[in-house]
């Protein structure tokens, strides 16, 4: 992913701040949004509802739009996950570019995850990345936790959203009608006007729904795509990797002027700083001439100034204040009055207080059980692989795939087909799993490379030693600063322990 091109200012924020910068990317990309979601969701709209008429069920069409949202929201995240990095593309580009995603997920979400409250969170994760299904199913743990009822929650506020649009054009529309058309009660309305023209009526209100759909949609899409890329940052600290590549950019460009400026600076001649140098300086003669005033003047100046203004009776002195009170102070009456049925006050008191704490027992109970029913959910695994690693290396929840026999030829050959970074994964991979053989360490996807470098120093052969450090070396160069070893270089990586396991060194 090329950070460096992103137009939103990558740090971790909190939830509802994310929710703010969808809504800004939103208004930032409105005409491309809604131009792409009219254009591919108008012809949809009319088709369904021509097939509810058709079919003698108008209210069809209605249920239709509403079911293919997930097929809607495609439009938004295409046209948003461009805009982010490059520009916003047009209508035409985000119909024809919906044939490079998947179509697995949008399947799934409108059949057994079509009420899956977590969809604008899902949605990005399945067709921006792509992954395989196992791969999908770990990522979305680790990406969904922490934030599940964030996104509930917007799925939440976006339905309602769409209601109260949907009420309140109802509610003008009955305030323009003048009031001699309005129907006598709600009753005649539904059972006469309603009735005799159901049709029209469930299609205007169809038209209404897409309408107030179609206002808040692109906004729950945009707000979920945010969350998204807020908690990417969060787990992948993309703000200090694009950070450390400006830092890099800017270092490299600062090392050219630097060296013209150091050209310049041996070319002046020497006789300019002699001349700098002979040149006299003034001598002050007293403090009079340093401070152009005796040296208590201000001292009695800010006397006189601080006099001046205790003088003024808002700083100073007393004052006297009249305000109004109440001469006689009423009593609060603290008599308690005597109930006209004591026996019968008891007895409900009595009758009341224990089904409380039947109450609280049985919340109590049920917290229990929901609290071991999903402890697995609740606690984070030990084991949990991360969500991604963003040089290289990946983790899932399933098996890695073991390493080929002759690992030298293998990285050879990626390295000879121009996927130098595969090469050197493979080879940073077999280092790690070699070394930890060697000191019979158990191999661990928490381990970093700083750890591997540490554990070679146990290593008693030096040479061997030496060659882990080289490779982790090299593989850190590359993963994070984008420096390749030459030919010559990988050939002697690639010589001896552990690209070839019968090697002595």
């Amino acid at each position: 992913m090329e950070l460096e091109r992103i137009s939103v200012v990558l740090r971790p924020r909190a939830p509802r701040e994310a929710l703010d910068l969808g809504a800004a990317m939103l208004r930032a990309n409105a005409a491309a949004v809604w131009s792409a979601w009219f254009a591919f969701t108008v012809p949809v709209f009319v088709l369904c509802n021509a097939l509810g008429v058709l079919l003698g069920l108008p209210w069809l069409g209605l249920v239709l739009v509403w079911w293919l949202k997930p097929l809607f929201d495609r439009l938004p995240l295409y046209v948003l996950s461009r805009a982010v990095f490059d520009r916003a593309p047009t209508w035409r580009e985000t119909l024809r570019g919906q044939r490079q995603w998947s179509w697995r997920s949008t399947l799934a979400g409108l059949s057994w995850l079509r009420i899956d409250s977590n969809r604008a969170l899902r949605l990005p994760l399945d067709l921006l990345e792509g992954a395989p299904r196992k791969q999908r199913s770990a990522r979305w743990k680790v990406l969904r936790r922490r934030i599940v009822a964030d996104t509930s929650l917007l799925t939440y506020g976006c339905l309602q959203f769409e209601l109260v649009l949907f009420l309140s054009v109802w509610l003008l529309a009955l305030l323009l009608i003048p009031h001699e058309w309005r129907p006598e009660s709600l009753s005649d309305f539904f059972g006469r006007d309603v009735h005799d023209a159901s049709t029209r009526w469930i299609l205007l209100g169809a038209t209404v729904a897409y309408l107030a759909m179609s206002a808040i949609e692109p906004l729950y899409v945009a707000c979920g795509f945010a969350l998204y890329l807020n908690r990417r940052t969060q787990l992948e600290a993309w703000d200090i990797d694009l950070a450390f590549r400006r830092l890099r950019a800017r270092l490299q460009g600062l090392g050219k002027v630097l060296g013209v400026l150091l050209l310049c600076a041996g070319a002046l001649p020497l006789s300019v700083h002699a001349a700098a140098a002979e040149t006299p300086k003034p001598v002050v003669s007293s403090l009079d001439k340093v401070f152009g005033q005796a040296p208590d003047s201000e001292d009695r100046r800010f006397a006189e100034a601080a006099t001046e203004v205790y003088r003024d009776p808002r700083f100073g002195g007393e004052r006297k204040v009249r305000r109004w009170m109440f001469k006689y102070t009423p009593k609060p009456d603290t008599r308690v009055q005597e109930m006209p049925f004591p026996l019968l006050a008891r007895v409900l008191a009595a009758v009341f207080k224990g089904l409380l704490w039947l109450l609280l027992i049985a919340a109590g109970a049920a917290l229990a059980w929901f609290a071991w029913r999903w402890r697995g959910l609740l606690a984070p695994a030990a084991d949990a692989p991360a969500l991604a690693l963003s040089h290289g290396l990946q983790v899932s929840a399933e098996a890695p795939a073991p390493l080929p026999a002759d690992l030298a030829g293998a990285t050879r050959a990626l390295w000879q087909a121009r996927r130098r970074r595969e090469a050197l994964a493979l080879l940073y991979r077999g280092c790690v799993e070699h070394t930890a053989q060697l000191l019979q360490l158990p191999l661990s996807a928490e381990a970093t490379e700083a750890d591997w470098l540490r554990q070679a120093a146990a290593i008693e052969d030096s040479a061997r030693a030496q060659r882990v450090v080289a490779i982790v070396r090299t593989w850190q160069f590359a993963a994070y600063a984008g420096r390749y070893p030459d030919d010559a270089a990988i050939e002697q990586l690639l010589s001896g322990w552990p690209a070839q396991t019968g090697a002595s060194t």
